[in-house]
């Protein structure tokens, strides 16, 4: 039986927290591109992805595919709104998303949202944005429910 999308990329996500590069570039588009609008960054190939991953000061904190919080959405239509109000779909036939905690050298824990697009059933571009936790500020603690990150 083929393997699902879902289970593609648990093992995706899987690959990069234990830094198996073996199995993420069977995973990886050989046009691949990766892109980090925060930082106006743009990795081509997997050799750059793999590079990036490598050099990552003090080293990228292996982790497993454990997190509840994890999630990996493109089994139905899911959209967002931009800063600028414009509408972008998050998932469809070939677009996914993949929502992940990663533990940084620091010790802090920061969310990962990437926007991945496939072609030939291999991972052709990664959008990714990058947001570090934080306590909730005193103005709006009486008007919302606070919920276990854990």
């Amino acid at each position: 039986m083929p393997e699902s999308k879902q289970e593609f990329f648990r093992r995706y996500v899987e690959a990069i927290g234990l830094r198996d590069f073996t199995a993420l570039e069977q995973m990886i588009h050989p046009d691949y591109v990766g892109d980090y609008p925060q930082s106006g960054e743009r990795f081509k190939g997997f050799a750059a992805l793999k590079f990036q991953l490598e050099q990552y000061p003090g080293g990228l904190p292996a982790s497993r595919f454990d997190d509840a919080n994890t999630k990996i959405l493109g089994e139905e239509e899911r959209w967002a709104i931009s800063p600028g109000y414009t509408v972008l779909p998050l998932s469809g036939p070939e677009r996914f998303t993949t929502v992940s905690r990663a533990p940084y050298p620091d010790g802090s824990l920061w969310w990962v949202v990437s926007i991945i697009t496939l072609r030939d059933d291999k991972v052709w571009h990664a959008e990714t944005y990058f947001a570090p936790e934080f306590e909730p500020p005193e103005w709006r603690k009486s008007m919302v429910e606070i919920v276990s990150r854990d």
